[in-house]
């Protein structure tokens, strides 16, 4: 094993020992497919992620800011005599990763962290343009999201329309399509019904300043709510101070369907949300989901959007030539 430093195209180990390591030395060739095997406790995963990855990372991670390095799950130094012969590396963990609009290949490897870096140090700035830090070029810092669409890429577009898709219906009859169904739509057309709503004429006899209130209105009024009472039977008992079921806060059909949207874990809430939302590509940052200043810094002529939509083959055609 050549442990003088020069380079022979293989990466060389000596002494490893970390976990259940027992002072392993080898070479391992460089530009091929190389295969651990062994039984359940031998070692594979000790040498290939917690010295050999742990190693490159390490060594990597010292040429960067403090700031940089909190962007990456940081390994401990791995227990080993010597590594020559190593280049950067990326790992990749057999693990399932959980659904998100904003998960990519390039978040789960690490590699868009890289990518930033190399856009916020190497990049080419516009005249005059202050340097950006790596988080300016996520699309989930409030440093790098356009303002926008908050890093989406798209806009939303809610409208009457869209929640009241049938306006021959009352909203007793469930005309607001985009309400939430079962008790909770029951206690938002209570409360209208103490606030003095009709809910029993269709939808399109409401007077158009009704119609916004109760889907646009970002006031949250808190009120009585008799349930299962009549109009009439409401005033009847608002004017003999009777003691209500609840008392009920009213939310605009719009602010229900934005609140449920940015708030939901639920995959399937969500997707039934989205259907009363017509989207669009932000006009700000074009559906590349940067903030315009991010855009504006180019390598290799390209935007770091652009460049993270190419395929790994091109990507690494384009940067190879650079040192």
């Amino acid at each position: 094993m050549d442990f003088t430093g020069k380079d022979d195209g293989f990466v060389h180990v000596k002494g490893a020992r970390e976990h259940n390591l027992k002072n392993v030395s080898l070479s391992i060739p460089r530009g091929a497919l190389v295969v651990f095997t062994g039984v359940s406790g031998s070692g594979k995963s000790s040498l290939a992620f917690g010295t050999l990855y742990a190693e490159a990372q390490h060594r990597y991670l010292e040429s960067v800011s403090p700031y940089a390095r909190r962007l990456f799950h940081q390994m401990a130094v791995p227990q080993v005599d010597e590594i020559t012969g190593l280049p950067p590396a990326i790992a990749l963990q057999q693990q399932r990763g959980s659904p998100s609009i904003r998960s990519s290949v390039g978040s789960v490897t690490t590699l868009s962290n890289l990518m930033r870096m190399l856009y916020s140090r190497a990049g080419v700035y516009p005249a005059g343009q202050p340097i950006l830090y790596a988080e300016s070029f996520s699309t989930n810092t409030p440093q790098g999201a356009c303002p926008n669409c908050h890093g989406l890429g798209l806009i939303y577009e809610i409208t009457e329309k869209t929640m009241v898709p049938d306006d021959s219906l009352s909203i007793r009859e469930r005309a607001i399509a985009s309400w939430p169904t079962a008790w909770q739509g029951q206690n938002l057309r209570d409360i209208l019904i103490t606030l003095g709503y009709n809910v029993d004429v269709p939808w399109k006899q409401l007077s158009k300043k009704d119609r916004d209130w109760i889907l646009f209105t970002e006031e949250k009024p808190t009120v009585p709510v008799y349930a299962g009472f009549t109009y009439a039977e409401v005033k009847r008992a608002i004017r003999g101070k009777e003691e209500p079921s609840y008392m009920g806060t009213f939310s605009g059909a719009k602010a229900y369907l934005l609140h449920t949207f940015s708030e939901t874990q639920s995959a399937l809430m969500k997707k039934r949300v989205l259907k009363y939302m017509v989207s669009a590509s932000c006009p700000v940052c074009g559906g590349k989901r940067l903030r315009p200043e991010s855009l504006s810094v180019h390598f290799a002529g390209m935007d770091i959007m652009e460049m993270a939509r190419l395929p790994i083959k091109k990507l690494v055609q384009l940067v190879g030539p650079f040192p």
